[in-house]
């Protein structure tokens, strides 16, 4: 789908850019409007070099469970999601690995490889449980620290930073808390971080998947053109 005319990001965009401005400290342009889906989605200049940085916000595509989801809104039955995960205990880091090889992952990294920039990011989502489990299980952290241990990243070539977004949980009906797990090359390790989404900010959810419940005129989302 082409993005020429937009001047706001989609949902799940402005999610990611939201989180990434709170944790970065930085102002997010939107980079593909007017050049359609060949170019990453955002772009922003960082505050200590003067490079261009750009990330992709991308995830696995969930055509069955999508799919599910819209017929249970049709028919006005609750959204649900069923069957069970390998736990794959202590090997993150290797599923992760295995996540980014996939092919859909692989054409968003050439899409940000073939891109100038000082920094690349990769920012992830996970539809559904298949993935879902294991951005969780990273981002989370108990009081007894971090559930299980896990090791550093064989980055992608030209990838800077890979953003897992893991568990939201809902404050109010106007704002959620996100837990985030960063693998940052330059500090050479993972990062855990906790953000702030306010829902007037962000677009409405797909109409075919969930209605707004939100009134008419109060969604307010960031102009990134």
């Amino acid at each position: 789908m082409s993005n020429s005319n937009r001047v706001s990001a989609r949902r799940e965009e402005e999610i990611a850019f939201l989180a990434m401005e709170q944790v970065l400290g930085v102002d997010i342009r939107l980079a593909d409007a007017g050049a359609g889906d060949k170019k990453p989605d955002g772009e922003w200049t960082d505050p200590a070099t003067g490079s261009r940085c750009i990330v992709e916000v991308t995830g696995p595509t969930e055509t069955n469970l999508l799919r599910s989801w819209a017929e249970a809104k049709r028919s006005g039955r609750p959204q649900h999601e069923s069957g069970c995960m390998p736990v794959r205990w202590g090997e993150l880091a290797q599923v992760c690995s295995e996540i980014l090889a996939e092919q859909w992952a692989v054409e968003n990294i050439a899409k940000l490889v073939a891109e100038p920039a000082g920094q690349r990011h990769l920012f992830l989502f996970a539809r559904g449980e298949r993935y879902g489990d294991y951005f969780k299980r990273l981002s989370d952290v108990f009081e007894d620290g971090v559930r299980e241990p896990v090791q550093n990243l064989v980055m992608p070539t030209g990838i800077d930073c890979v953003w897992f977004r893991g568990r939201a949980q809902a404050l109010s009906s106007e704002a959620r808390t996100l837990n985030l797990a960063r693998f940052d090359l330059a500090q050479g390790g993972w990062e855990r971080h906790v953000v702030s989404i306010q829902e007037s900010m962000l677009p409405a959810p797909a109409a075919s998947i969930a209605d707004d419940k939100r009134p008419a005129g109060s969604r307010d989302p960031k102009r990134r053109t």
